[in-house]
């Protein structure tokens, strides 16, 4: 019996198969692995699954399973490469290893705020561990080794639940088309979106700073939902 289907196939093989940059990929990382999670629960084997993907051994596997632990307000970050508003692949299974959310929603927000590199990242897990000290300062700390700070503007909003079961079934290249259109339609042209079922995120410098003091947050919040749950995703 066929792990997925010859279409699910060439997606996956797709998405997994880029050496560089990331565009073009139809499926995210999370989409990835809750496929890989769904063919092992339906008795396939993780050799299986990585001779099916073309990965050279199952290490590949276990980091996509891996990510699938990371809470569900963060998921819909999580992007093949390190760009404004995403959480790299690398940098979200460094995010996995701190296993407390409240941490992990932490140091995601140092990601998007400050460019927070896996390495970083990495560093942050590994003095925590290591010092038991604040997650706030062991970021400090690995922001401290840098001769430049980044400094970004964070705006969390919830979706609400009127649309919640629409965004749960489209895919997050689609949600990530809906929040592009939402901010344009706003006159947001500097702050980069990613949307997810429940909550959605905007990321950007000064500018958009400046378009959040100018909205206001509960206005920019009502906005977008407003939007989001009013249109469809471009094809």
């Amino acid at each position: 019996m066929a792990i997925w289907s010859s279409l699910e196939l060439s997606r996956l093989r797709m998405s997994v198969g880029y050496r560089g940059h990331k565009k073009g990929r139809p499926m995210s990382p999370i989409e990835v692995g809750s496929a890989i999670q769904t063919a092992l629960r339906r008795g396939a084997t993780i050799k299986e699954c990585a001779t099916e993907l073309h990965f050279a051994g199952t290490g590949h596997i276990g980091r996509f399973i891996r990510i699938l632990d990371l809470p569900s307000d963060l998921q819909h970050l999580v992007d093949w490469g390190a760009e404004n508003g995403t959480i790299s692949f690398t940098a979200a299974t460094e995010l996995v290893s701190l296993g407390n959310e409240t941490d992990q929603r932490t140091v995601a927000n140092a990601i998007l705020a400050k460019g927070l590199t896996s390495k970083e990242v990495r560093q942050v897990a590994q003095l925590r561990r290591r010092t038991k000290r604040q997650i706030e300062s062991c970021i400090s700390e690995a922001l401290g080794m840098r001769t430049v700070v980044d400094r970004r503007y964070v705006f969390l909003g919830s979706v609400g639940q009127a649309c919640g079961a629409k965004l749960t079934e489209m895919s997050q290249a689609n949600r990530n088309r809906l929040i592009t259109a939402a901010t344009e339609e706003l006159g947001i042209v500097s702050a980069v979106g990613r949307l997810g079922a429940e909550f959605f995120t905007l990321v950007g410098g000064e500018e958009f700073h400046t378009e959040m003091k100018r909205i206001g947050k509960q206005r920019l919040e009502q906005k977008v939902r407003s939007i989001i749950c009013g249109k469809e995703p471009r094809s």
